[in-house]
């Protein structure tokens, strides 16, 4: 039987008016009301902070014993505690996290049982542990933290701030801007999926491109991002990257955008700023995606997204020739139902001119 869910103690405790400001919000209640953790609402204790969103059912309003909770103006009227009142009350919520459980930051230095060419450069601000190698030429920047197993490849830069989780791998060449986080077992600039025919056999294409990562850029565990053939793979500023996503060579992706785990981008496409994707979806290559598109988890992209919107949909695999007639097919199917409704109402109308013929 799975256990009842606890808050977790903050690293240190705060009141209510300190973290209004922190959240952006407006403090109703007690600015002097300590919050020494953070819970969910069903789980929450008489000096825990938690927060309410829709979906979710106001009636939870009613029963969480929470000491202070963060809502929206609209929800105010159906609580009775403490409260932070935001226009975006999870935004708020991820601020409150960040102050009270702030991210460890190791001490700078290099552990001796670290590898470091001889001409890479380390900042001494920076945390390189145990079992990290860095190759020739590269450079890690001030603060850096390299936990146990990460390879950084010749020639490799990664910015001031950046996090690299155990047994990350970059490969030669790759860039990273500052404050990025990668988690463990991703891999960055391994060759992308290129092979010519040639008979019976495939000759591997050389990828002589590489990667380049923006600034404030976080990739999930066991995520890959190809280099590029000739030109670079981009990924650009403020990129949120789920776990075991694929990405392609010489793909690029706009700024702010988020893609779900298990998703798939061939290569060569172009993915814009402000995208939203969701789980496994698929992307064909050479395509592009306009800025703001929204993508529901599970859909095939097979073509431009022009103009931003949501978008969904796959169908089960047929064989290729009676897919290709099916596909063409969609597009006249809302032709064909308009004419069907028009003459539903002229059978309609017939039938009525009919039934009064028949009574006179």
């Amino acid at each position: 039987m799975a256990g009842k869910a606890v808050s977790r103690s903050a690293t240190t405790s705060a009141s209510l008016a300190e973290l209004a400001q922190v959240a952006r919000a407006e403090l109703r209640g007690d600015g002097h009301f300590q919050i020494l953790g953070v819970a969910p609402l069903e789980a929450a204790g008489p000096h825990d902070l938690s927060f309410f969103q829709p979906p979710r059912s106001p009636q939870i309003l009613a029963e969480t014993r929470a000491g202070a909770l963060i809502l929206r103006e609209q929800e105010l009227s159906l609580y009775e505690g403490n409260a932070l009142v935001s226009r975006n009350p999870y935004a708020s919520f991820a601020r409150v996290l960040q102050h009270l459980y702030p991210a460890p930051r190791p001490a700078p230095g290099v552990d001796e049982g670290a590898w470091i060419a001889v001409d890479a450069h380390i900042h001494p601000a920076a945390r390189i542990e145990a079992g990290v190698r860095v190759a020739s030429g590269a450079v890690v920047e001030d603060g850096c933290w390299l936990e146990t197993g990460v390879v950084v490849g010749a020639g490799v830069r990664l910015g001031a701030g950046c996090h690299l989780f155990p047994g990350v791998k970059v490969y030669a060449g790759v860039q990273i801007g500052p404050n990025c986080s990668i988690h463990a077992n991703a891999v960055i600039g391994a060759d992308g999926f290129g092979f010519a025919p040639d008979g019976d056999a495939y000759l591997k294409i050389p990828h002589i491109g590489g990667v380049r990562i923006g600034r404030d850029v976080e990739i999930g565990a066991n995520s890959c991002i190809d280099r590029g053939v000739m030109a670079d793979t981009v990924i650009g500023d403020g990129v949120k990257i789920d776990n075991l996503v694929q990405i392609g060579h010489n793909v690029r992706i706009g700024e702010h955008t988020v893609i779900a785990g298990q998703t798939g981008v061939s290569g060569s496409t172009t993915i814009g700023a402000h995208c939203r994707i969701g789980g496994q979806v698929g992307f064909a290559g050479h395509i592009r995606i306009a800025d703001g598109c929204i993508i529901a988890g599970q859909s095939a992209i097979t073509h431009d997204l022009r103009t931003p919107g949501v978008y969904s949909g796959v169908l089960p695999a047929r064989p290729a020739r009676r897919w290709r007639r099916l596909a063409a097919r969609f597009d006249t199917l809302e032709e064909f139902v308009q004419r069907f409704k028009q003459w539903e109402k002229t059978a309609a109308a017939r039938a009525s001119a009919h039934r009064e013929e028949s009574d006179d």
